[in-house]
């Protein structure tokens, strides 16, 4: 009998434990695919390489709605490193009200960020976890900007 409740736990355990790497998800699909196959993802979600800026370690993908992003791929060998998100906007409280949509968004899924800054103008919250870890950043200044990088790494 104990044999048995031996063998059973083991194979419990060794089927929990099959080392896999769980990834973070960046717009519904995981980071530990293929960086080519993310460009080709997006690439049918309406977004569209930019050639002069695409290069061998990075991709970069356009908005052709005039949402005013570009996403960038960084890619190391094909393995995904980072991908950033830049949006840009004629006026602060667009980019306000991106940042507090995607601020409420990511402390559901993180947890409370560890705020680096936390100014009208300049905010930057760090959010981390075993997976990976997400930036998001606001710049209100000349040119309003908010950027979001999600990172296989864990950062501080």
């Amino acid at each position: 009998m104990k044999k048995m409740f031996f063998g059973a736990f083991m194979a419990l355990v060794l089927c929990g434990c099959s080392g896999e790497r769980e990834y973070l998800s960046y717009r519904g699909m995981s980071m530990g695919i293929s960086a080519k196959s993310m460009c080709d993802s997006l690439q049918q979600q309406g977004l569209a390489i930019d050639t002069l800026h695409s290069g061998s370690t990075s991709y970069v993908l356009v908005d052709t709605v005039a949402r005013n992003f570009v996403v960038t791929i960084f890619q190391q060998n094909d393995t995904i490193m980072d991908i950033l998100e830049q949006y840009t906007a004629t006026y602060n409280d667009s980019t306000s009200n991106l940042w507090q949509a995607r601020h409420d968004e990511f402390e559901k899924e993180f947890g409370w960020p560890t705020m680096r800054h936390s100014g009208d103008l300049h905010k930057e919250a760090f959010y981390k976890n075993d997976k990976g870890t997400v930036i998001l950043e606001l710049l209100n200044t000349y040119s309003p900007t908010m950027s979001i990088r999600y990172s296989v790494k864990s950062m501080e």
